[in-house]
């Protein structure tokens, strides 16, 4: 079945539009909600996982979470059909992602950007309080709102507290996108409001530096930065930002994740009174997981990839000599 063109009706209510974007198992539509008329946002299963029951079961977890979770500052699904195919629909939102304004170079005034991160884990601390753990928050699941909040979108990977884990065809194990994720995401763990709380850490420098805390040619080597290397200090980028902001980010960001803020919330009430925040963590030494890659918890697919990208060199190496003597 092909992907589906402007015009076409989903569900005898939902005509599409426009494709919105593309995530890690389906496709985000803007339609026309005939019985409303209002526009929404469609998403679609990818067409290749189609026949994977986990893409189903994905759906009903998102809509679940939509069910459960109330709050202006979160964006779920609002309706559901198992139908041929299956879909979710949410509320659009016009604004732009905070995505789109970091890679316009588009910067917040400082006390501005803290105030935004404060309210975004005032909603995160909502999340947590109900058991749900998005896992990838990032720029592109984030939108700028008329408010001047961050509203959450997207949780395609969200877990409940009480939920199976649920996999599907060609999907690896490492839930979360590289820039973001937490090391025990990396490290093949299942990611709660820890790790949502260390993502917080890396938006925040992010959106103050102008860049993540973390970056490199590939995925592999973006994870091995977190798991080894400490960011450039934010006070030698923003000279002018107050230490406490420097401080909050050392203490989501710490590897450990018992070294964390213990909630959401602890971090956005510092983040409000930062003459009042504990300087240590600017000083405290975050030792390198050096141990990780012996851990019988080290997530596996990491190392499939090192091998398929090891196998594919020795295969163009071998190439190329055969190419040369020929």
């Amino acid at each position: 079945m092909p992907p589906p063109e402007a015009g076409t009706i989903v569900g005898e209510r939902y005509q599409i539009i426009k494709a919105l974007g593309h995530g890690g198992f389906a496709e985000t539509y803007l339609a026309q909600d005939l019985k409303e008329d209002k526009k929404v946002a469609l998403k679609l299963p990818d067409l290749s996982q189609l026949g994977d029951p986990a893409i189903y079961e994905r759906f009903r977890r998102e809509l679940s979470i939509g069910k459960l979770l109330q709050h202006p500052d979160l964006t779920v699904a609002i309706d559901y059909s198992e139908g041929s195919p299956p879909y979710l629909v949410f509320n659009y939102l016009e604004e732009e992602t905070l995505a789109k304004l970091l890679d316009d170079k588009r910067l917040f005034p400082i006390g501005q950007t803290v105030e935004m991160v404060a309210c975004l884990l005032d909603a995160l601390s909502y999340c947590h309080s109900k058991g749900v753990y998005h896992r990838d928050i990032k720029p592109e699941n984030l939108m700028v709102g008329r408010d001047g909040h961050l509203k959450i979108i997207d949780f395609g990977i969200a877990v409940m507290s009480n939920s199976p884990r649920v996999t599907w065809r060609g999907f690896s194990g490492l839930i979360g996108t590289p820039e973001y994720m937490s090391p025990e995401q990396i490290k093949g763990e299942r990611g709660n409001e820890k790790s949502d709380i260390y993502a917080v850490g890396c938006l925040l420098y992010h959106m103050i530096a102008g860049y993540p805390p973390f970056s490199g040619d590939n995925p592999m080597t973006i994870m091995y930065q977190h798991l080894t290397s400490s960011p450039k200090p934010l006070n030698e980028i923003r000279p002018d930002i107050h230490p406490g902001i420097w401080a909050c980010v050392c203490h989501a960001m710490r590897r450990r994740k018992a070294e964390r803020y213990d909630t959401a919330l602890e971090m956005a009430e510092d983040l409000r009174s930062l003459d009042k925040v504990d300087l240590k963590y600017i000083k405290m030494i975050d030792p390198p997981m050096v141990a990780v890659a012996q851990s019988k918890h080290f997530n596996r697919n990491l190392w499939l990839i090192i091998g398929i990208i090891a196998a594919a060199a020795a295969g163009l190496g071998l190439l190329v000599y055969f190419l040369n003597r020929s």
